[in-house]
């Protein structure tokens, strides 16, 4: 405590000069407005000091701290200490209104919702008409108050629990991607990666990976992919096979979506989407659909309706991707809309939007895909607690819809944004089942020269064609339950194989008892 009392001294000393304290307010300033937030509370925090201290600097630490994970309570204490030293007056300043202005906000974000609400209603009576940007802000947020409150008394029933230490930290952990059998999740954490960047205090963001091993989660270790990049990189998608990885990667001023593919147990050299998926702007989220020939992704390109958008492109004959179109305005609004995930149905699209009627910040929604006049039905918002008076932007349903692995800032967390496992009530019947086996040859070797189609027994109808991961042989199908499938195998220098199953309705699905496992299927040599 010393050497830190020592530091704020030297440090105030020297910002008693009145050009030395505007120019610490102006970088101060600097780091808000590219979301460094702890820097510029680093900044601050000297200028706090002493008796004679700038009222911009308590404004200045409230929004900052009301930015970092825990901080609404100090962010309180500022703003009213910032209220104070700004007045209302008959003209009142910027200032002063935005020190009410966000003290709604952090009393929204501490769930006094009706406070915050009293708080926006008073500001919009003294806003003068040309501020417009607050008024519209203002508006938005009594909004998001009044759905908070209804959402509040009406939660949704689902147990929800933490992923424990395996996956988090006291650093940013979310963005969960999971491979469909559940047996393999990928994550993004911000946590350092060596004692350098602890010093230094900057942690790019990094891919890490956990897999399901004699009933436990290992402990999660970053994931190796070749080339030397040194900046930020964030899981977006897996493919259905769990061979591609699909990540966002920041190259300099714009973001841009990569894939990597594992071939032989080891990921090849990161390739990015060609355009038209990366276009110059930013593209942050993309979702895969289960027959790999749609891909759903976020855009802040011109063209539409405002901040990011959500897109999808459909692969052409010749391999390569068609001209994105845009999901229209029932799905993009104003605002941002992010992180896209279509659900193995082919239909229920998730994303997390500002704009549609949120608790605050992002919420989670659903929309399906009509698929008459391939129309998006109205977006639902997922409930409370699922969403949070918080941003909630990640959200991956098993296919049998009974889990979700997302990722939320929860009061009982390690620190900052968390992984969460959500659990629906047993009774909440799905329709998709997860069913995985795993291929040998003569030698019982994993064998992945093959090409598996699962075909509707009652209907002759093809329900997907499968090929087993180059290392372990395992391949993995999402099917509708209740229903018999044929399985064929034909792969060159062995017999053909051919095997009945059933997938009952209320089997229970997933590694853990979550996915049928079909025997291994031993090949033979043909004659």
């Amino acid at each position: 405590m010393r050497t830190i009392f020592t530091v704020f001294l030297l440090l105030s000393f020297f910002a008693l000069d009145g050009f030395s304290q505007r120019r610490a307010l102006r970088t101060a300033e600097s780091h808000i407005d590219n979301n460094r937030f702890t820097q510029a509370i680093s900044v601050l925090q000297p200028l706090l000091v002493g008796e004679d201290v700038n009222r911009e600097a308590y404004l200045l630490s409230g929004i900052a701290y009301l930015s970092v994970p825990g901080g609404s309570e100090r962010a309180l204490e500022l703003f009213d200490i910032a209220i104070e030293h700004y007045p209302l007056e008959d003209k009142p300043s910027r200032r002063a209104l935005e020190a009410r202005f966000y003290k709604a906000q952090a009393l929204h974000l501490d769930y006094r919702f009706e406070e915050a609400l009293g708080l926006h209603t008073e500001l919009l009576e003294v806003i003068p008409s040309s501020e417009g940007d607050l008024i519209e802000a203002v508006n938005r947020e009594i909004a998001y108050g009044e759905q908070a409150l209804y959402m509040v008394q009406n939660p949704v029933p689902f147990e929800i629990q933490t992923m424990g230490r395996a996956f988090n930290s006291s650093h940013d952990d979310h963005s969960p991607v999971v491979a469909l059998d559940e047996s393999t999740i990928y994550f993004t954490s911000n946590r350092p990666l060596s004692e350098t960047e602890r010093e230094e205090g900057q942690y790019f963001e990094n891919i890490y990976v956990s897999y399901w091993r004699d009933g436990a989660w290992t402990a999660a270790t970053p994931l190796e992919l070749p080339g030397n990049y040194y900046g930020n990189r964030a899981t977006v998608s897996l493919s259905p096979d769990g061979n591609s990885l699909f990540f966002f990667q920041n190259d300099g001023a714009i973001g841009n979506l990569y894939e990597s593919r594992l071939e032989f147990g080891e990921w090849t050299e990161p390739i990015p989407f060609p355009p038209p998926i990366n276009s110059g702007y930013n593209e942050s989220h993309a979702s895969l659909s289960l027959d790999g020939e749609r891909i759903y992704f976020t855009s802040d390109r011109p063209g539409g309706y405002g901040g990011k958008d959500l897109y999808v492109s459909h692969l052409l004959p010749d391999g390569f991707w068609g001209e994105p179109l845009n999901l229209g305005p029932e799905i993009n609004t104003p605002l941002n809309e992010e992180s896209p995930f279509l659900h193995p149905d082919g239909r229920t699209l998730y994303f997390s939007s500002e704009g549609h009627a949120s608790m605050g910040g992002y919420d989670i929604f659903s929309s399906i895909l009509d698929d008459v006049d391939g129309e998006w039905s109205e977006p639902t918002n997922l409930g409370y607690p699922i969403n949070t008076p918080d941003d909630d932007i990640f959200f991956m349903p098993t296919p049998d819809g009974q889990r979700v692995y997302y990722a939320s800032r929860q009061p009982d967390g390690f620190g900052s944004t968390d992984i969460y496992l959500i659990t629906f009530p047993s009774e909440d019947d799905r329709s998709l089942a997860v069913v995985a086996s795993h291929i040998y040859d003569e030698n019982k070797m994993p064998y992945s020269d093959a090409v598996v189609r699962i075909y509707d027994q009652e209907n002759e109808l093809l329900q997907g064609i499968y090929r087993p991961n180059s290392l372990t042989g395992k391949f993995v199908a999402v099917l509708p339950a209740g229903r018999s499938y044929r399985l064929e195998l034909q792969t060159e220098g062995y017999e053909p194989f051919e095997q009945v199953f059933t997938l009952e309705v209320r089997d229970v699905y997933g590694t853990r008892n979550r996915a049928t496992y079909l025997e291994p299927i031993m090949l033979k040599r043909g004659e």
